[in-house]
């Protein structure tokens, strides 16, 4: 696989005769409500950058449409699952490994692999696994990175149970059908509460 990032098509646009301009990597600068520095243009999606996401890109131009026609609406949420659509898919929402250790969050990791699901069996992934981030201080789910198939589709369960500030107890004692790769979220939440509860063994 070869990557080299993505830039907004900005060139063209000739922005100055806008009086705009862009970066050397073609963004153009807005504000949290997406409003550039001439008052009545507005700007969204991959021109100005990070995440440069279809579904982000969306859900910016709803929130700058209200903005421009004065009509209340909310921020943009700061939980934004991330997805690859390669083969196969990879996805993650929330906090990463390095982000936690940079900020002396404590954390445990739980796992869930496809092959130990009857569901990844029955379809044949044996590579795909579901890593959980969890506070060792109040149980709270911290993120969410999936690898395999339908990673896409269910890191919005991670995503749901961290927007309503849930914690792993509620992945423990939840019902998850039966045989699906949902279930995966099971398995990871008792693996680091087996985790947590050993830690707690030598404090």
């Amino acid at each position: 696989m070869y990557s080299a990032g993505r830039q907004g098509l900005t060139a063209p646009l000739a922005l100055e005769n806008a009086g705009l301009e862009a970066d050397e990597r073609g963004r153009i600068y807005v504000d949290d409500n997406f409003r550039t520095k001439v008052e009545h243009i507005y700007a969204v999606g991959d021109v100005i950058g990070f995440p440069a996401l279809a579904a982000t890109s969306m859900d910016q131009g709803r929130l700058a449409a209200y903005h421009a026609f004065d009509e209340p609406g909310a921020k943009l949420m700061d939980l934004q699952p991330i997805g690859i659509y390669s083969i196969p898919e990879v996805s993650y929402v929330g906090a990463t490994e390095v982000d936690l250790t940079k900020e002396s969050v404590p954390y445990e990791v739980g796992v869930s692999r496809y092959r130990e699901l009857a569901r990844g069996q029955i379809a044949g992934d044996t590579y795909g696994m579901l890593k959980i981030l969890v506070s060792t201080d109040d149980l709270k789910l911290l993120g969410v990175h999936i690898f395999g198939s339908g990673a896409t589709d269910l890191v919005h369960i991670g995503q749901a149970v961290m927007g309503c500030g849930g914690t792993v107890e509620y992945l423990v004692d939840a019902v998850f059908n039966y045989p699906t790769l949902s279930e995966a979220y099971k398995v990871a939440a008792l693996d680091v509460m087996n985790k947590i509860r050993a830690l707690k063994q030598f404090h």
